[in-house]
């Protein structure tokens, strides 16, 4: 385990990859530890801001985020 998720701090955003794991400002996305939980999630996102999301699992941090949905 590295010493910076011992110390339980996220590790630093990385310039490009991964870019599923963080957001635009920088920041780590929320994590869900389950689908079913992500889901729930992306509901009231919906009913409280009208906004689409959808779940998905992230190779990163083992995790599932929410992002906007895929291009048909």
């Amino acid at each position: 385990m590295s010493p910076a998720r011992r110390r339980g701090r996220r590790p630093a955003a990385p310039g490009r990859p991964r870019l599923a794991h963080w957001r635009a400002d920088g920041q780590a996305k929320a994590r869900y530890r389950s689908e079913a939980e992500a889901d729930r999630a992306a509901f009231s996102f919906r009913l409280e801001h009208g906004t689409e999301l959808h779940a998905y699992p992230c190779d990163f941090c083992g995790g599932w985020h929410l992002g906007n949905p895929p291009a048909d």
